[in-house]
């Protein structure tokens, strides 16, 4: 590699970066276009062959199967979790609670308790709600897995029919498949709770819908919804072939769970 094509790699490299520091998602994807162009460039430049071009592009995608198969592949997850009253963390872990509750509560949410559960090395913190009217949960999400955290809401309603519905920003690609009966519309974009409110008023009338067909839930129970949407989860991909029993209450993911789960983030990488 010469001068001047070191040169244009790294000026690639720099807009890659730059574009990715923007909050516009637009902008973000062109800067992983450009990550991707700065591979291809790279591999080429280096050896002159286009195969390795596009080898150094076919890296990124990769890296998270040594992830998923060195690591994710020996762990060992709760086949059942119990979902239990939690303290909020500090303003230190999750600095913008008190201000997406009163957001919540804004757009008529009644807030109805904070809870939580532990999967595998992942702490899961919930705050949650209930708006009367509209018949639907909305709760507020941290998972922590040590220095590792994010946040995401999602609102939740469940017909008298057994049909669960849910609108999420929730920021990655789901780790198992839904159950049959949980309908589930990712809306990673949703600039505010009134947004993502809007967005799932929508989801539910395209479904056809209507507020009457939603059970009405004691918000005590909550908690106890959850959890039989996690176990309902859980039952369906043990019998999908996704996860297996390894006993002792406990579940890993199968060989193809770990290819579900590589198509997943790959999906991830190429909406991005």
């Amino acid at each position: 590699m010469d001068l001047q094509q070191f040169l244009y790699l790294a000026a690639t490299v720099v807009f890659a970066v730059a574009c990715r520091t923007f909050n516009n998602r637009f902008i973000q994807k062109l800067g992983w276009l450009a990550l991707l162009g700065a591979s291809y460039i790279g591999g080429y430049f280096l050896t002159g062959s286009h195969v390795a071009g596009a080898m150094g592009i076919a890296l990124w995608f990769m890296l998270p199967w040594v992830e998923i198969v060195g690591r994710v592949r020996r762990l060992r997850f709760p086949i059942r979790s119990e979902v239990k009253h939690r303290f909020p963390p500090s303003r230190e872990i999750f600095p913008n609670l008190d201000e997406l509750s009163r957001e919540t509560e804004a757009v008529g949410f009644a807030e109805a308790g904070d809870t939580g559960w532990k999967w595998s090395e992942t702490d899961h913190f919930m705050r949650l709600f209930f708006h009367h009217d509209l018949r639907t949960q909305a709760s507020i999400a941290l998972a922590q897995q040590g220095e590792f955290s994010f946040s995401y809401v999602t609102l939740t309603s469940r017909t008298k029919s057994g049909v669960t519905c849910t609108t999420t920003n929730y920021p990655f690609a789901p780790t198992m498949q839904f159950s049959p009966a949980h309908r589930v519309n990712r809306h990673t974009h949703a600039e505010s709770m009134q947004d993502l409110l809007t967005e799932h008023c929508a989801f539910l009338k395209g479904m056809g819908i209507a507020t009457e067909e939603l059970m009405l839930v004691d918000a005590e129970q909550l908690p106890a919804y959850i959890e039989r949407d996690m176990s309902a989860q859980i039952d369906h991909n043990i019998t999908a072939g996704l996860i297996e029993p390894t006993g002792d209450g406990e579940f890993r993911y199968s060989w193809r769970g770990c290819f579900f789960l590589w198509f997943q983030v790959v999906k991830d990488m190429v909406r991005v």
